[in-house]
């Protein structure tokens, strides 16, 4: 059977004739074929959420891009790189580590943030992905001839390469590589050289320098800072399980719902606003995660633990609170496990607390005036005519959500305003009252009313969607479990709830600046004073690089003793950097890769301005496609959400096709052991 992410198998539908088989055997080939059909529909979903994750992974990082774009300076005023003894320490996660390679040389590799790696050894650079091992001669790039690799962040890393050892021999592809004997790392206005990389005793890994900025840019329109101080407030999922008897429900469904619903989030603050948390986190000596279970397998118990976390060195906020999500539902598991046996999973609730924090929030620096919006109440009922369907709280919720999107669209608030209504959700929250009538057995009137905060960086969309299926979820879980309701008719259902008033700033109109605007261009002589050679570009961390826009693993060159053949691998990219070139990378702003432009172009059909037609995208450019990222990441993980919960009907199908199988056999068998036994 094929490999899962592969998704083929090679099943087929076959046609069962009864006639040719005993019956023992048919109802085992007709639950075996069921099995086979189910075991490709479970790989298909798998290849489709395995293909969206893939999808989002690259989204996430042009999203890094686009907000160094629009939060990255223009020129540096004091040095932001370190040197840690052999170590060094660069911007956005990046870094650059030395040691003896134990031939009178050195080795090194360049990391990410993610820990992937470019790890030069033996005249090679060799890209590693995270955690994984490779064949330097099937992944491997050769050092010939000077050569800058572009990070995302527009940081240049030039190696600058030796005389060769032996001269190319393009006959049989022998020859032509060369140890790198100096490194030069710049960005804008600042710059570093380290020197001597080929003799281990001599190497010296210069100090970090500032070159005064000799384009400072187009004078940008007046703004200001102001402090903005966010309250402690907590990051919840809550959802309805329904008696689920897997516990893979707690870390595979639910732990996955927690990561992909506040990853986004996360990654929408502002470097400012993410260091702000960061810190503040540290300084509290940690994170807390709580984790809740209502069990209903005989009497109903529940399961709740606090796990608490800090961040390691050099972590960044979406590291760490991922690690952290990690780390607590695994936890949650095994305690759970250990505490109970098996299982009936009623509800799961999630909670990441995070502190309170301030931090500086850049605001237009023109006069305003503060205005106010009146609350608006949003009410609604609906029969259902004595509907025995528990689902039936959430379609009321879903229509009811519906209804209040609708008013805030009628509203047409303007940015200012959104943030307004944003800043009172998250101050004074929003409270919503369901009422459930019920006539099974004694009528009863059930009411609860929910209140929410909304979470710094959510949308006012998401914050209204996550309130109703928080709400459906709950209301659910406290009928059917909390008060033990079981049955239920349902009679009517209402809900009512007041969307507040709230005050806004607006601001006078600033200047115009110039439009579409290129970033002004500040290069550290270094830069200047030295040819980049082959321009490589970073296409998704250490591990992946493209040059003359493709793959480096899928380089291949004409062969020089036969043109009608191409060659490829280590031989195909050894004759594409067997020539030295004076290439030079003019560019500051984060750029794209063509693997990136073809997602974006062919696959997710994201329109985006470029006036340079090469991907090179200018900051203001950069801000109108992080819109459109942002909204296609958010429809990605909705879909993969709704494509987890096939999965696991699809799998619950397929072990109860299994299990049905067995009984099945297990009756025969045992009718055959009382014919047996009576004819004795």
């Amino acid at each position: 059977m094929n490999n899962v992410n592969g998704v083929s198998t090679t099943n087929d539908i076959k046609t069962l004739n009864p006639a040719d088989m005993s019956q023992q055997d048919f109802i085992a080939a007709v639950y075996l074929e069921r099995g086979e059909m189910l075991d490709s529909e479970v790989r298909r979903i798998i290849g489709e959420i395995d293909k969206s994750n893939q999808y989002i992974d690259t989204i996430n990082k042009l999203i890094g891009k686009a907000n160094v774009a629009e939060y990255g300076s223009t020129h540096y005023s004091s040095t932001t790189w370190q040197v840690k003894g052999k170590n060094v320490v660069l911007d956005n996660g990046y870094g650059l580590n030395f040691q003896p390679d134990g031939k009178g040389g050195n080795t090194f590799t360049l990391l990410d943030g993610d820990g992937n790696q470019l790890i030069y050894q033996n005249q090679t650079l060799i890209p590693v992905p995270a955690g994984a091992t490779v064949d330097a001669l099937e992944v491997g790039i050769p050092v010939m001839n000077d050569m800058t690799y572009i990070l995302n962040d527009g940081t240049e890393i030039t190696f600058k390469a030796g005389a060769p050892d032996k001269a190319f021999n393009s006959s049989d592809f022998s020859g032509g590589m060369a140890d790198i004997t100096s490194i030069i790392i710049t960005r804008d206005n600042q710059g570093m050289k380290i020197s001597d990389v080929n003799v281990a005793g001599s190497m010296t890994i210069g100090a970090p320098t500032i070159e005064t900025p000799t384009d400072v840019g187009v004078t940008q329109p007046t703004t200001t800072t102001q402090t903005v101080s966010v309250p402690a407030n907590t990051l919840p999922v809550y959802e309805h399980y329904d008696e689920n008897e897997n516990y893979d429900t707690i870390d595979v469904v639910h732990g996955e719902r927690v990561s992909s619903k506040w990853e986004g989030v996360i990654q929408n603050k502002s470097p400012a606003e993410q260091a702000a948390i960061l810190s503040k986190i540290k300084s509290d000596g940690g994170l807390s995660i709580y984790w809740e279970l209502g069990d209903a397998d005989n009497t109903n118990e529940i399961y709740h633990k606090t796990f608490d976390y800090e961040p390691y060195a050099n972590e960044t906020l979406s590291q760490f609170i991922g690690r952290a999500v990690n780390s607590s539902k695994t936890d949650f598991r095994n305690y759970v496990h250990a505490e109970e046996g098996d299982i009936e999973i009623e509800y799961i609730q999630t909670d990441i607390h995070f502190p309170a924090y301030s931090y500086q929030e850049v605001i237009p620096g023109t006069s305003k005036t503060t205005k106010q919006v009146s609350p608006s109440s949003i009410n609604e009922s609906r029969d259902f005519y004595d509907s025995e369907n528990y689902g039936s709280i959430k379609a009321f919720t879903d229509d009811y959500l519906l209804k209040l999107k609708s008013d805030l669209t009628k509203r047409d608030l303007s940015d200012e305003q959104i943030k307004g209504l944003e800043k009172e959700l998250q101050t004074n929250g929003y409270s919503i009252n369901l009422r459930l009538e019920d006539t099974d057995g004694e009528d009863n009137s059930y009411g609860r009313n929910y209140s929410y905060k909304m979470v710094p960086g959510e949308s006012v969309d998401e914050f209204f969607e996550r309130v109703m299926d928080h709400s459906a979820a709950k209301l659910r879980s406290w009928i059917n479990y909390h008060m033990d309701e079981g049955a239920i008719n349902i009679e009517s259902m209402s809900a009512s709830s007041t969307i507040p008033g709230f005050s806004y700033d607006q601001y006078a109109p600033l200047p115009q600046a110039e439009e579409n605007a290129a970033r002004p261009k500040n290069r550290h002589s270094l830069d200047v004073n030295n040819h980049d050679g082959h321009i490589l570009y970073e296409a998704g961390g250490m591990h992946q690089w493209e040059y003359d826009g493709r793959g480096t693993q899928a380089i291949s060159k004409a062969n020089p003793n036969d043109s009608s053949n191409q060659v490829s691998g280590f031989f195909g990219r050894k004759l594409a950097f067997s020539q030295s070139v004076n290439d030079e990378f003019s560019g500051t702003t984060p750029f794209m890769t063509q693997k990136e432009k073809e997602l974006l172009s062919n696959i997710l059909r994201i329109t985006y301005p470029d006036a340079s037609g090469s991907g090179k995208l200018t900051p203001e450019e950069w801000v109108t496609l992080k819109k459109s990222l942002i909204n296609a990441r958010d429809n990605l993980n909705g879909n993969s959400q709704i494509q987890t919960v096939q999965l696991q009907r699809a799998m619950q199908t397929y072990n109860q096709n299994f299990e049905a199988m067995s009984n099945a056999q297990q009756k025969i068998y045992s009718l055959l052991r009382d014919i047996i036994s009576n004819v004795k």
